[in-house]
């Protein structure tokens, strides 16, 4: 396909999309930055924004926030107040992303980093990219101590996929306007693209307003998973791409969208059946190490 595109004089460049976690990296660099915003205590609350959390968890999580506050920064490291943060606040993430409505998760999460500028997101998300990738592959059980029955989980580690940044250089050295559209939050994943060879600036994703330069906590439309990503696609870059690429269910309407669709296989038996009726190519899932 890469090999017999030829772009006439005057016409646009071609275009592919791809999804980010999982399909060009492993791992879930959304939900790893949020873990470190908690270990740092860098989230900027105010009170419309404790009202994203889920009605039943809201007072309990703020309470063992404060708490977390309350100690100086150095002692905070492997504190019972940081492990009680961390399991809390990772437990609702869950409990909206189980949540049949997927507008209950992933946009969720971009709501947390109002105060911040995008420019002050993609450096912390740069160096939490970083740290990633040198953490084994791994999950970690968050317990509030050793008689904790009922710990939280979250993953560790991120690896990018060296195929999918060869096929990605590949893309860009045929002419190819290579972006990235992912239900991440747009400006953490941002920080992380030089490392694919894509430009920040080609980054789409979970976004809030600006107000006088910072995120608040209103999303701005539309929200990047399932049709979503097409939307986007057509709002920002305004074209069909010729190719995509993802790996689950809410990259499906953005493989249909595109002439050609190549799917990372992670094992949805689903989600194959209907890339083989729908006629996209189909990839085993790339180990990595």
């Amino acid at each position: 396909m890469v090999a017999r595109v030829k772009t006439a004089p005057g016409q646009p460049v071609p275009l592919a999309v791809f999804d980010f976690d999982n399909t060009c990296i492993r791992g879930d660099l959304g939900r790893a930055f949020y873990d470190h915003m908690i270990k740092t205590a860098g989230f900027h609350f105010d009170d419309q924004v404790w009202q994203a959390f889920p009605e039943g968890q809201r007072q309990a999580i703020r309470q063992a926030w404060q708490a977390l506050q309350k100690l100086p920064a150095d002692k905070r490291a492997g504190s019972p107040q940081l492990a009680l943060a961390r399991k809390l606040m990772h437990t609702a993430y869950w409990s909206l992303c189980r949540d049949p409505d997927a507008n209950k998760c992933y946009p969720w999460q971009v709501r947390f980093y109002a105060g911040y500028t995008p420019v002050q997101l993609q450096r912390l998300a740069s160096q939490v990219f970083a740290a990633e990738l040198q953490r084994p592959l791994a999950s970690e059980m968050i317990r509030t101590g050793p008689d904790d029955r009922g710990p939280a989980i979250t993953a560790s580690g991120i690896r990018v996929v060296p195929e999918i940044k060869a096929l990605i250089g590949l893309l860009e050295k045929k002419g190819f306007e290579v972006w990235i559209v992912t239900a991440g939050p747009q400006w953490v994943v941002a920080g992380a693209a030089s490392s694919l060879g894509v430009s920040p600036e080609k980054v789409i994703g979970m976004r809030t307003r600006l107000q006088e330069g910072k995120l608040t906590t209103e999303i701005e439309p539309p929200p990047t998973f399932r049709a979503g990503k097409v939307e986007a696609i057509k709002k920002f870059i305004g074209r069909k791409p010729l190719l995509a690429v993802g790996d689950s269910w809410t990259d499906a309407e953005m493989l249909d969208y595109a002439k050609h669709a190549l799917l990372i296989d992670r094992g949805y038996a689903d989600l194959k059946k209907k890339a083989q009726q729908a006629g996209w190519w189909i990839q085993p899932a790339f180990a990595v190490k």
